[in-house]
């Protein structure tokens, strides 16, 4: 399999899909205390798009109405409570987001694209607003109970 010429959406969508099974706190609680280290072998990539689809499936889990993403400040996300999630180095977190703006095609100091992702037989469209460095995904529909 060649990584490099597979889209990051796809790349991004691999790691949800590799992440399903497991709790996404505890891994990054993991990965914190084991210093961010990454795996060898892996590309620059790697880690960038395992901390987002973690962050997103966090989110996601705890039916989040929206989270902040901020290289220098971490995620902050917004469900019954509001707490934030282990920080990874401002380098991971940098690349991660721009992997998000290619995907989702904003490409000015602000905006806002859709980003689709398959989770468990469903598809799920979350909102990217860019204003800045600051990052805010809207996750439409899944914070309200029925």
């Amino acid at each position: 399999m060649v990584v490099d010429s597979e889209s990051p959406h796809l790349r991004l969508q691999q790691q949800i899909d590799c992440q399903l099974e497991i709790t996404p706190r505890p891994v990054l609680q993991a990965w914190e205390r084991a210093g961010w280290n990454e795996e060898p072998g892996t590309d620059v990539d790697e880690a960038p798009l395992k901390y987002m689809a973690l962050v997103l499936l966090d989110a996601i889990e705890e039916k989040a109405v929206r989270l902040s993403l901020d290289k220098d400040k971490g995620v902050t996300v917004y469900a019954d409570t509001t707490y934030t999630l282990p920080q990874a180095p401002a380098h991971i977190i940098a690349r991660g987001l721009e992997i998000l703006r290619e995907i989702t095609g904003l490409h000015t100091a602000s905006g806002q694209g859709t980003l689709s992702l398959g989770i468990r037989n469903d598809s799920l469209d979350l909102i990217i607003q860019k204003q800045a460095g600051q990052h805010v995904i809207n996750i439409p529909g899944i914070g309200q109970s029925a």
